[in-house]
């Protein structure tokens, strides 16, 4: 059966894009406008469906399709239907597939957040909670309007995060391998020159010729020691205990530990209130918002937090008792839980967290700048002190 492009509009003025099965262009206008849609304009589409990788990344899928479906279901599409029809739309191929191996499974008659969860890590754990508490409260498209909205910002604050340590990280390795370049290669070079001619190298110049033999004589070793370190920390952190030691251990870094807090808060608070903004109750939503954080150390912090809200004890309270969260955040959920007004409240303190992380950011940032120029600048001032002292004990001794 052919495929068709179209562009359609929704009862309430929206303009959606899609591509469908049918038989006829004028078959497929009758199956559109049975669900709502007035179409615009169709065109056959043989390649329409976009399954390459490319450049996009799974989340900007992921979030792609969570606001076609809620546009679908909103227009009245049967929920296969809108996901075979979202399956032709996204780029990646992981994702067109489980979202056509969802749809068999939802014809099966298996609700759509559990259909999603038997997908492996292709859905986030805060879009299972989610659709699944938008199922079950009758609002499915309003949740899934959420869920789009919530993995938009989480790749936002990634985004801001990674940006931020992008230029620190790249002077670093410029000057590193400047550095390098200047010990390994330019000065022993000019050292030899000298030494043919017979003069006698300073204290400074000798130190970093010894120290540029011995780095020509063991970078071999030292960079297998390295990636061997590395590898060694990556695989401790892969299991569960090392990753739990780790994260503990961030946190109590000074100054990263206090970043580390603000983006835990951040992205547990948008969670948390994205959650119980969808209906669900307030112990599953903590458990999906536990489940949902990368820091095994927070995820802890917050599962047991749900046990204390279970046995009696207030939110704000439960989550002061660890060192996940920063004492603003647990003060304004406590502010919340007391005005009734906790779903707002944990908004507010996710973008407070968010507008702090920024900030803490760029301060370490502008810190870290100039730090790392003045140490840069005075290794390499202090090899060209070497060879300038080198060079003039030359011209006294000869010349």
């Amino acid at each position: 059966m052919p495929e068709f492009a179209y562009r359609a509009a929704t009862p309430d003025g929206r303009i959606i894009r899609g591509v469908q099965e049918a038989t006829s262009g004028p078959l497929l206008e009758r199956q559109l406008s049975a669900s709502g849609l007035l179409l615009l304009d169709v065109s056959t589409a043989p390649a329409a469906r976009r399954t390459g990788r490319g450049f996009r990344s799974r989340r900007a899928d992921v979030v792609e399709a969570v606001r076609y479906l809620a546009t679908l279901i909103e227009a009245g599409f049967p929920l296969d239907r809108a996901l075979g029809t979202t399956s032709r739309i996204v780029a990646r191929r992981d994702v067109a597939q489980a979202l056509l191996a969802a749809r068999e499974r939802v014809r099966s008659g298996v609700e759509l957040a559990t259909a999603f969860d038997e997908q492996g890590r292709i859905f986030p754990r805060l879009t299972v909670g989610m659709i699944r508490a938008g199922e079950r409260g009758g609002h499915l498209p309003d949740a899934l309007n959420r869920l789009a909205g919530q993995l938009e910002r989480e790749e936002a604050l990634r985004s801001q995060v990674l940006s931020a340590l992008f230029y620190p990280a790249i002077v670093a390795v410029v000057g590193a391998a400047a550095l390098l370049v200047l010990v390994l290669y330019v000065l022993p070079r000019f050292v030899a020159v000298l030494a043919e001619a017979g003069a006698a190298l300073p204290r400074s110049t000798a130190l970093l010729l010894a120290t540029s033999a011995w780095l020509g004589r063991w970078w071999p070793l030292l960079l297998a020691g390295g990636v061997a370190a590395v590898f060694l920390i990556a695989a401790y952190r892969r299991s569960a205990s090392g990753r739990l030691v780790l994260d503990e251990l961030l946190l109590r870094v000074p100054v990263l530990g206090a970043l580390r807090q603000r983006l835990v808060a951040a992205r547990f608070g948008r969670s948390l209130s994205s959650l119980l903004g969808s209906g669900l109750p307030i112990l599953p939503a903590l458990e999906v918002a536990a489940s949902g954080l990368s820091d095994t150390a927070a995820s802890r912090q917050v599962r047991k937090a749900r046990d204390d809200v279970r046995a009696g004890m207030r939110l704000a309270q439960a989550l002061d008792q660890g060192a996940a969260f920063p004492f603003l955040f647990v003060q304004m959920v406590d502010l919340g839980e007391a005005s009734g007004r906790l779903v707002e409240m944990l908004d507010r303190a996710a973008v407070s967290a968010e507008r702090d992380l920024q900030q803490g950011l760029e301060r370490l940032v502008r810190l870290v700048e100039p730090v790392m120029i003045v140490v840069f600048g005075a290794l390499a001032g202090f090899v060209a002190l070497s060879l300038l002292q080198a060079i003039y004990g030359f011209r006294a001794g000869g010349f």
